[in-house]
């Protein structure tokens, strides 16, 4: 029989022989003091593991859980425990996963040095509950905005999943995988982790499993969707939602009527054209008049000059040759206030038809692009397509007196004087004519006043030259009447009236600002005009 001292490393053994008679002698050698091979040896936990529930089991319910630990107290919120909550911002320490499922719990933070007694204030369990891997809701108020929509829950096995779904509604986690409509507000979320079959034989063996569910890749492998269960009473989540105020129609200024409930309006739909453009700035290492500087990039549509504060070069001190990216200074180019260095602001672009529209902005034309283009420079536009322009003339007619009426027909009576358009008609040009109602008012037999409707008195004319009055902003003839198409009869009071339709599209724009803060002092924006030309060969 043998007896050990508790300092083990100065143990001695003696065996003595015992009878079962009396008397018997027994040794026993110990110390009662410590000697100089003792020692300590101190453990620092990484985490601390407590069973809430243990001896039953019940499924412990989210928010339900508060306990005491030393002077910190710890509450549960969605599979994550907090400690010492502030009452007033409800802000706390993260500290710990609570698993719902076992009552478990794991703290890897709390203050040392303390009462390690764990003091149980309040939990609630059921047995009703059952896990879930599968969340359907929709959202109480839609649209929802794109990017806004965060799922939070709380996992059976401990811990949380914070879920966000991406512009185009899509989740896609490691445990979780769904989708958002952002127009109705419908989301289907499940919960699940791909897991390979031979790492984890004993999938096989759980309640869920069925053969049916296994499925191999490219690579024979065989693939299990292991559920990753969650506490249904546990799920949150956060949308920011549109809330659209009926419009104004005499703010606005058109009736909103037509418009879309959100007041958008799709710029791309298939049949329709689409422009892709890339906006470049290079510096010209020089700026010697006649010089020529080859730019980066051929077959451009746009080019500016401008010096280094932005102000822009004069047109007529250069020439562009869009085919070739070239620019040439003309010979007597000076920089005179302009700020060197010079540089080219130019732009190319790539035009073609769309025949497929993806809701993720996708967009596919019928025909390859011929550029170059990246994210950083280069946009995607919608083209309004004007059609052929040209300027033209119409309601040509005369009138006895100026009544100061614009009216498309004649009044009063008839008479004999007339202007012969048939054989002399008005010309006008494209660079000149203007969007007008023209009165040539006769002062006399001979002289007439020149009258637009926006335009006012813009001068005098005769029967005795051609009249071309001239447009001060291009430089050429508003329109030309010949000489040769006056008749006769022509006396004081009589009117001429013709209207000028101008090579213009018209283009409402419409700049809508959400309500905000301004956060620039100013802004600004430029609308191009694209236009095909005809060569001459």
């Amino acid at each position: 029989m043998s007896f050990y001292l508790p300092e083990k490393t100065e143990v001695e053994k003696v065996i003595s022989s015992l009878k079962a008679f009396n008397p018997t002698t027994i040794q026993v050698k110990y110390r009662d003091t410590s000697g100089t091979g003792s020692s300590s040896t101190t453990v620092t936990a990484d985490k601390l593991k407590f069973d809430l529930t243990q001896g039953f089991d019940e499924q412990i319910l989210s928010s339900s859980v508060r306990f005491k630990l030393g002077a910190d107290t710890f509450i549960d919120r969605t599979g994550l425990l907090y400690r010492n909550v502030d009452s007033a911002t409800g802000s706390g320490t993260q500290s710990g996963i609570i698993q719902y499922g076992t009552g478990v719990i794991e703290l890897e933070s709390w203050t040392p040095n303390v009462d390690n007694q764990l003091t149980l204030q309040s939990l609630t369990t059921t047995t009703d509950m059952l896990p879930i891997h599968h969340v359907i809701f929709r959202t109480p108020t839609v649209p929802i905005r794109p990017g806004s929509l965060t799922v939070v829950v709380g996992k059976i096995s401990g811990g949380q999943l914070t879920i966000t779904a991406n512009e185009a509604g899509i989740i896609e986690t490691d445990e979780a995988h769904g989708s958002i409509n952002y127009e109705t507000g419908f989301v289907d979320i499940y919960f699940y982790k791909k897991t390979k079959k031979s790492d984890h034989p004993e999938i096989v063996n759980e309640d869920w499993y069925d053969p049916l569910l296994d499925y191999t890749d490219v690579g024979n492998t065989v693939w299990v969707n292991a559920p990753v269960w969650i506490d249904a009473t546990s799920v949150r989540y956060n949308a920011v939602a549109y809330t659209y105020i009926p419009l104004d129609s005499e703010i606005l200024g058109l009736s909103p009527t037509r418009l879309p409930p959100d007041g958008r309006v799709p710029i791309f739909r298939v049949g329709d054209i689409g422009v892709i453009a890339s906006s470049k700035k290079q510096e010209l290492p020089s700026h010697v008049a006649g010089q020529t500087y080859n730019l980066n990039d051929q077959r451009i549509s746009w080019c500016e000059l401008e010096d280094s504060n932005g102000v822009k070069v004069p047109f007529d001190m250069y020439v562009v040759n869009y085919d070739y990216g070239k620019v040439t200074l003309s010979g007597d180019f000076a920089l005179n206030s302009l700020v060197a260095p010079i540089s080219a602001a130019y732009r190319y672009q790539d035009m073609g038809l769309i025949n497929d529209v993806q809701i993720n902005g996708q967009i596919t034309l019928t025909k390859p692009v011929t550029h170059n283009y990246d994210a950083d420079s280069s946009i995607v536009g919608s083209a309004l397509v004007a059609g052929d322009m040209f300027s033209r003339y119409t309601s040509k007619f005369v009138q006895g007196t100026w009544n100061n009426t614009w009216a498309d027909t004649a009044s009063g009576g008839t008479i004999s004087a007339n202007f012969n358009d048939a054989l002399y008609p008005i010309q006008v040009t494209n660079l000149g004519s203007i969007q007008e109602r023209w009165a040539l008012v006769f002062t006399d037999n001979d002289n007439f006043r020149i009258i637009g409707e926006v335009s006012g008195q813009i001068g005098i004319g005769n029967k005795s030259n051609d009249c071309a009055p001239l447009n001060p902003i291009t430089n050429a003839p508003y329109f030309v009447i010949k000489k040769e198409g006056w008749g006769s009869g022509w006396s004081s009071g009589n009117v001429l009236r013709f209207n000028t339709v101008a090579a213009m599209f018209p283009v409402w724009c419409v700049r809508t600002v959400k309500q905000s803060e301004p956060t620039t002092l100013s802004d600004n924006f430029q609308i191009m005009y694209r236009g095909d030309i005809d060569r001459d060969v």
